[in-house]
């Protein structure tokens, strides 16, 4: 972060500031949400969750050497002697508006990544890209809500020539004020799939609020670009709601940048590109799995393109792109190979997982290893029901599945294919007796499921077997 002084914050969240003692003339050094890590200097956002209120931190903000903390109106009694206040309504709105008003202090493109699925995995191939050529800002992990924004944001310094940010929704009118906060030149969607239909009630509604990044974009004279996933069925819709250039890359017919897949190996997926400018035609390749992980790709090179990255870039920020935890990674144990991709799931990921499964190259049996899709509402039987029968009808050789939902999943994929567990304890043994070297196994499932804790308690155990030399495949 450069440094503000402390009056740019409070003239941007509306505050009261008190005491004053010269404070709004000191500049703040960062501005941080987590008492454990301020430092002197520092601007202090006393948030209060579901489970904690950083105002009960205050005095230790004051002695860590904080130059002044955000806090609530009904809290301004509790901040110390010698910490100044910046006294606002709601601490963390105030975050997001000083976060807007600081991104606006700087001239450089923003990329806002939006979509229903592989946001996080396009945001970083893209990224990977960019920084082959610019020094670039992107947001942490999943940092995509109206905590993560902000906090992004004020990583900015005059360095940077380009930020690349992943914006994520839940719930209706979430999105639209991200992105403005974001002031993006261009934006990039993903997918409309089926998440979080407890709120969304259907794909038009996650249509509905997954527009607001194209109704934020500049217009096209302005230079504002929509970069559309080709394949996605609300394509047009989205489209509708820009006055954005817009821009479609996917496989198959009818987009500006289409790809074919070559070959996707263990650890490798060769695809050849075919784009509007003949010079980034050719063959690339990913360290990422699945046809979807292609789309993503293709994504993110036609927006690098748009911000004036070369091929050659673009081809060595694929390659030496590496999956976020969680999203893809491949591991191998005990001659079993496991694909993790255990941070979140809905029907869509799930039947991409599946068939990322059914194309990757194995000698041995495909297992899929499925947790409860969470959020789903009145679809969660229907979509538990629907994966089920995806694995059956892809030839998925056994799935086990796992929560309050493994029946509905297990008796769908059929009889000698699919195995219930209502808990990851009963689980574990069950498939480490079942799988042998050779095997691929799956594990997928939502945040709420935990499956990363099964995947982990499996490959320790696989670790300590020694297996025969696994044969090659291709």
């Amino acid at each position: 972060m450069d440094p503000r002084p402390l009056s740019f914050f409070a003239n941007a969240a509306q505050a009261v500031v008190t005491p004053f003692s010269g404070a709004a003339d000191a500049c703040v050094t960062g501005v941080v949400t987590d008492s454990r890590l301020v430092g002197t200097g520092n601007l202090f956002i006393a948030l209060k969750g579901e489970r904690h209120d950083a105002h009960d931190h205050l005095g230790e903000v004051a002695a860590r050497g904080a130059l002044a903390a955000v806090v609530a109106r009904d809290q301004a009694h509790r901040v110390p002697a010698g910490l100044a206040a910046l006294i606002v309504e709601n601490p963390r709105i105030a975050f997001g508006q000083m976060a807007a008003a600081y991104r606006r202090t700087f001239d450089l493109p923003v990329v806002c990544v939006g979509g229903s699925n592989g946001k996080t995995t396009t945001k970083e191939l893209l990224a990977a890209i960019l920084s082959r050529r610019f020094r670039t800002l992107k947001s942490q992990g999943s940092f995509n809500n109206d905590v993560g924004v902000p906090a992004t944001l004020f990583g900015l310094e005059s360095s940077h020539q380009v930020a690349v940010q992943e914006v994520g929704t839940n719930h209706p009118g979430e999105l639209g004020p991200l992105v403005t906060m974001c002031d993006p030149k261009i934006g990039v969607t993903t997918s409309i799939g089926r998440e979080h239909l407890e709120y969304f009630v259907d794909l038009a509604g996650v249509a509905a609020e997954e527009g607001a990044l194209a109704e934020r974009l500049p217009s096209a004279s302005a230079g504002g670009v929509l970069v559309l996933n080709g394949e996605c069925a609300f394509r047009s819709h989205l489209a509708s709601r820009t006055s954005a250039r817009v821009v479609h890359a996917g496989i198959g017919p009818g987009n500006e940048w289409t790809a074919t897949i070559r070959a996707m190996e263990w650890g490798r997926t060769v695809f050849t590109v075919q784009a509007p400018d003949s010079a980034w035609n050719g063959d690339y390749f990913i360290t990422l799995p699945g046809r979807h992980s292609v789309s993503n790709a293709l994504l993110g090179l036609a927006t690098a393109y748009e911000l004036g990255v070369l091929p050659g870039d673009g081809r060595d920020g694929l390659a030496a792109f590496q999956p976020a935890t969680q999203r893809l990674r491949l591991r191998e144990a005990g001659g079993v190979r496991v694909l993790d991709d255990t941070y979140n799931a809905n029907a869509d990921s799930m039947m991409a997982a599946l068939r990322t499964l059914k194309d990757l190259p194995c000698t041995g049996r495909r297992v899929a290893v499925l947790g409860d899709m969470a959020e789903l509402g009145p679809e969660t039987a229907p979509a538990h029901d629907e994966v089920g029968r995806a694995a059956a009808r892809l030839g998925i050789d056994a799935v086990f599945a796992v929560g309050t939902q493994a029946e509905t999943t297990a008796r769908a994929a059929g009889d000698g294919r699919g195995v219930a567990f209502s808990n990851i304890e009963t689980a574990a043994p069950a498939i480490l007796h079942f799988v042998l070297p050779g095997d691929v196994v799956v594990f997928k499932g939502s945040r709420s499921a935990r499956m990363e804790r099964l995947m982990e308690a499996l490959v320790r155990q696989l670790e300590l077997r020694t297996p025969d030399p696994l044969p090659k495949a291709a």
